[in-house]
Parts: C-alpha cells; structure tokens; sequence
C-alpha cells in the first residue's frame, strides 16, 4: 500500500470482500503474518496489494495533502509545552496552516537558520514587558502602526502566529502551539519543494557528469516555450572561444601569406574572418514560439472527488503501474482511494446531500475501476467502473476480522 497503514488497507479489503462476494488474498507482504509474501511465483518489487478472486487486482493507497502532512509532521513537537527561558508566562500560539517551523534561509545563510521558539520567543517577551497578555491578528500597535522589524507585532505575523494567548503566570515560560488548517491552503503537491528538490538532483548528476550548468540566457520569457535554431547558448560558446579561433586563424594565414602581407595585416585579417562566423551563426540564429503545454491539474480541500482522484493518478504513477503488470486473467483491475481528513471536504459535499459525483473519471490505461471511502465516515463507500458507473455501497455490519488465509486457517 502507497503511503498508508496496515489497519486502513486490511478495511479496505475486508469492504471489497464483504460488497463483492469475492475472496481477497494478499499480493503485495501480508502484515497479519509478519510482512511475509503468500504468493512467491513472481518479484516481490512493484506488487499491488490484493488478488480478488480469480479475476481481480486491487491497489490501496491514501488521498492526501503532501503540504499538510508535512506541516503537522514539522508541528508536532510544538503541540506540548516547549520551555522558552525568556517568557515568564505559558503562552498558547495559534499559527496557521502555511507556517514554517524553520524559517526561510536567505541568501548565503548558513543551515542553522532560526527555529519558531527563536523567532517568537523574543516578540513575546517584549509583549509581558508591555502588559500584553491576549494577541489576536489585527490587533493594533499603538507605539509602531507600521511593524518595523523591531515590532512584536510585525515580528509574530511575519512567523505567522495568527493569535497568541498567555494561559498561566507561574514564572516558568513555555510556547504550545496548534495549527489552524485552512482547507484552501492544502495543496495535493508540494510544488516548490518538487522544484527546489529537482534542481538539486539536476546540479548533482551534472557534477557527476563532469558538465557544466546551462547558461542563463538574458531572453524574455514572456513568448513562453520556443524552439531555436541553434541552442541559445551557441553564440556564446562562439564568443568565448574567439580569443582561440583568432589565433588559429593568424597561424593558419602567416603560414600562406608570411611573404604578402604585414605581421598588423595577418592580425586584422583573423580577427575579421572570425568575427564574420559569429555574425553569420548570429543572424542564423531564429526562435518561434511553441504552443503552451497543458497547465498541470492541482487539487486542494477545494478540488470536486472524481478530479481529486484525477490528480492522484497523474501524481502517482505507480498506482497503474503495479496493475499493469498483472496477470492477464486478472481483468478487473482496481484502485481503492482512502480520503484523510485533509480531503474530507470533498467527501462531504457530496455525502451532505447523498450525491454521487456528477461524472465519470478519466482513469489511466490497465485501470477499470476505482473504490473511495473516508477514514472519517464509516457509513459508506463509492465504487465506480464501466459497467455500472457510480454505486454507493453501505459498509458491512461487521468487516472480516482478517484477510490473511493462513490465520483464518488456525
């Protein structure tokens, strides 16, 4: 199962089990016998999680938000009390969802860049020594309105401390801190840290290569992408190799006019020749603009189910991989979605009314069908395929107590 428990995949299972009529067996290490694999006829690299039946393969994975599972990863230190020696009192601090327990490094900054307790610790202590023991976002700051970068004000909204209460005044300082999740600030995909983290990998495997970067060029991007004639960085491969060329070219003509022209006229005559291959190359050079590829699909709290799961697929490529390499008598190749609490909003716009999502998703190739269910919502779940379209499906009475063959065995 991709980024999940044991405990959420094995009800999965037992739903299918008990909706379809079909035994479910695992595939992929059964975690109700020690991680151990019941089928050892293949690789055990890239498998799905369970066969169904005779005909069936079924994946088990999690909806969520990258974003926010990294943020409450990063916070959950600060939800205790975290002594901070400068404040007299206990503080509660309210932060919201897109506030970084480190804070950004700048420039050149070393990596010990400054914690939350450091950033906050101090804005607070100048709060106690004010008389200050409620702060609520807005509140006004009669000695600095405009927050310079002395201001506690300024200085706690900038580490995005959204309120901040002092709950005790027994002379020993503590910060505890809860989040305020906004549902639109939960983005499927952390789009920054992907790039920052594939530039890193790219200047890795160019060092590995032995290859130098590519060279920033000074064009605007505002044509967006276009195909050039020769690489952009053509030209000035040509200039900086000029000194070079001019050289060879003095040789290359003092040896066949030594006796014709003057030492200055051998000079000028390279200099002219070569800088006629760069203007040539220069006015060779032409660019026409590309069509704009296709924006790529995001998903935050905001995002309908069906274009949720979408999203998923093209985030996880995986999941349609391990089906694909399935046995060809396995037909009915499945994925079952787990909503987190971070997706709840767009179970429960449809399940506040009983809808049903209002069309069919776009599944990748080897895909037949999806299951959705919330880890917050046991009363149903939703299939869909081709054959049937959307069905909800009440969950059992009573879920399997186990899908491990050989423990129902003894």
């Amino acid at each position: 199962m991709a980024r999940g428990s044991s405990e959420s995949e094995l009800h999965a299972a037992g739903i299918v089990e008990c909706v379809t009529g079909q035994r479910l067996e695992p595939y992929d290490s059964c975690s109700e016998c020690c991680d151990e694999f019941h089928d050892e006829s293949t690789a055990v690299n890239g498998r799905y999680d369970f066969h169904v039946g005779q005909t069936g393969a079924l994946e088990v994975t999690l909806a969520t938000s990258r974003v926010a599972e990294r943020n409450s990863r990063d916070w959950a230190p600060y939800r205790s009390p975290q002594p901070v020696p400068s404040l007299r009192n206990h503080w509660l601090v309210l932060v919201e969802s897109t506030a970084k327990v480190k804070a950004p490094r700048k420039g050149k900054e070393g990596r010990g860049s400054p914690d939350f307790l450091e950033r906050v610790g101090s804005g607070l202590a100048e709060l106690e020594r004010r008389g200050v023991s409620d702060l609520m976002w807005g509140s006004p700051c009669a000695s600095d309105p405009f927050h310079d970068s002395g201001c506690p004000y300024g200085k706690l909204r900038r580490a995005g401390v959204q309120s901040a209460k002092a709950i005790s005044s027994d002379g020993t300082g503590a910060i505890s801190v809860t989040v305020l999740y906004g549902y639109d600030a939960m983005p499927t995909a952390d789009e920054e840290g992907d790039r920052k983290k594939a530039a890193r990998l790219e200047r890795k495997q160019q060092a590995k290569e032995g290859r130098k970067p590519a060279p920033k060029t000074t064009e605007s991007d505002e044509l967006g992408p276009v195909q050039w004639s020769f690489d952009p960085g053509f030209i000035a491969h040509l200039e900086r190799r000029r000194s070079q060329d001019e050289q060879r070219e003095v040789e290359v003509s003092r040896s066949l006019f030594a006796d014709q022209l003057s030492e200055f006229e051998i000079v000028k005559r390279a200099r002219e020749e070569v800088a006629k291959r760069i203007d040539l190359a220069r006015a060779m050079t032409w660019r026409e603009r590309l069509p704009s590829p296709p924006k790529a699909k995001k998903a935050d709290a905001g995002t309908d189910l069906v274009d949720l799961l979408e999203v998923e697929f093209l985030l996880h490529p995986d999941l349609a991989a391990k089906l694909n390499r399935v046995n060809p008598r396995r037909v009915r190749r499945e994925v079952f979605f787990w909503l987190t609490w971070m997706r709840a909003p767009a179970w429960n716009r449809l399940t506040r009314h009983s809808l049903l999502p209002a069309r069919d998703p776009e599944l990748p190739d080897g895909v037949t069908g999806v299951w959705v269910g919330s880890l917050a919502d046991s009363t149903h779940v939703l299939h869909w395929d081709d054959e049937t379209g959307w069905v909800r499906h009440d969950w059992p009475d009573a879920l399997p107590t186990s899908i491990c063959r050989r423990k129902r065995a003894t």
